[in-house]
């Protein structure tokens, strides 16, 4: 069932999907080596982030990370290493870091009815407050995967990283043998320590499926998973497979207090609610507001979350109402999340922005103000198709035009693959 949730999850789960295909090894990477504790380990390095990994295992670079491949069999297992960008400006405690990660893994359970919770729980890594959780659930077509996950939130640089350990069975020994060399070698840069940064020791966050004491006093904080919106991958449209902020709600505090609050859209809200005003629609106000601080969401789809969310039609309307923002500037936004994770053409970033329910005029909007190279995304897009699968030169052509590139970018994306 697709449904609207925030897109690091999305992005997260499609490229999960992603690594049990057939790329190839990546070319031209420099390996530094070390023999500690008898394991030859490779350095890695995504944005901030430094780790290493076992120097036997494939590396392959993604469109937001990289893939390590301990076997030539990329069904078996892998570990994930990825990123995407989040605004962590209303961030500003520990408790509010908690319910982002809170908010993200009830979006990564969803509706599967073959998810299975081992332990989810806060812990110190890399010097911050991170999130653990192991489970295990199915993966599309490919079946049922042991999962190990960690998230760390990089509040300063606004970006959210994803360690992801991903095994079957016959796997789990040996990727499990190495979780805690390649956990244990994350590193961020020093100004990436600010929030959650003064923490010590781990809050267990619940386990066998419930949900632990996560504090609700968070004013204002994010709550949604991400910025990347959901995209398309493996034949499942955008939205994924899970749906953000079920379950045990910890709503955001909605106290008044004097003076103003920075809203979504850059103007200032006065954070007084007016009379009249009753306590579910003032919540709902609020959470609106913590979930536009991460994400972008259209009118409809802001309504739906908050719907979801437990909170009456009318509440949630009410705070999609009130909010704030220019939908405008939403759907650019959301355009522009979308293509720093996958490529699109300038039709399927409309019809993208469509389903997240942007109007036809917005998802225009969207689409002419982002700032693509049309051409460009059309090789990206080929590119995407050929780590995957194998392609003749015409039927790479109309498979670019199903997406909906012009006969030009198609021609040229192509091309851009060598065919």
């Amino acid at each position: 069932m697709k449904k609207v949730i925030a897109a690091a999850l999305a992005l997260v789960l499609c490229l999960q999907l992603a690594g049990c295909g057939t790329p190839q090894k990546e070319s031209g990477t420099k390996e530094e080596t070390s023999s500690s504790s008898a394991v030859k380990t490779t350095g890695g390095t995504l944005q901030a982030l430094t780790y290493r990994v076992p120097s036997t295992w494939r590396k392959v670079k993604a469109e937001s990370g990289y893939y390590h491949y301990p076997t030539d069999d990329n069904k078996a297992g892998f570990l994930f290493v990825s990123y995407n960008e989040i605004d962590f400006s209303s961030v500003s405690s520990t408790e509010d870091l908690h319910e982002v990660y809170s908010t993200f893994f009830k979006g990564v359970q969803g509706d599967s009815k073959d998810f299975k919770l081992g332990k989810k729980e806060f812990i110190k890594l890399a010097g911050i407050e991170a999130f653990k959780a192991s489970y295990s659930d199915r993966v599309d077509t490919y079946g049922m995967y042991n999962m190990e996950l960690y998230v760390l939130a990089d509040v300063p640089n606004n970006a959210l990283y994803y360690v992801t350990f991903t095994m079957r069975d016959k796997l789990q020994k040996e990727i499990g043998a190495q979780i805690d060399t390649v956990v244990g070698s994350l590193r961020l840069d020093k100004k990436a320590t600010k929030a959650g940064g003064s923490s010590s020791g781990s809050s267990t966050a619940g386990s066998d499926g419930q949900t632990g004491s996560t504090s609700s006093s968070a004013a204002g904080s994010g709550s949604a998973a991400g910025s990347a919106g959901g995209q398309s991958a493996g034949g499942q449209n955008a939205g994924g497979s899970g749906q953000a902020g079920a379950g045990t709600n910890t709503s955001p505090n909605t106290s008044s207090n004097s003076g103003t609050n920075t809203s979504p859209s850059g103007g200032e809200t006065q954070s007084s609610e007016p009379s009249g005003v009753t306590a579910g629609q003032a919540n709902a106000l609020s959470r609106a507001r913590a979930y536009l601080g991460v994400s972008a969401f259209s009118h409809d789809g802001l309504v739906r979350q908050l719907e979801y969310e437990q909170f009456s039609h009318e509440e949630a309307v009410y705070g999609a109402d009130n909010c704030g923002v220019d939908w405008n500037a939403q759907a650019l936004k959301k355009a522009g999340s979308y293509l720093n994770t996958s490529a699109f053409s300038y039709q399927g970033l409309i019809r993208q922005l469509e389903y997240e329910q942007f109007t036809s005029e917005q998802a225009a909007y969207g689409a002419n103000n982002c700032g693509a190279d049309w051409n460009e995304q059309a090789a990206k897009k080929a590119q995407t198709y050929m780590n995957f699968s194998s392609f003749s030169r015409q039927g790479l052509i109309d498979q670019l035009k199903y997406e909906g590139f012009t006969d030009e970018q198609a021609a040229y994306g192509a091309s851009a693959v060598g065919l």
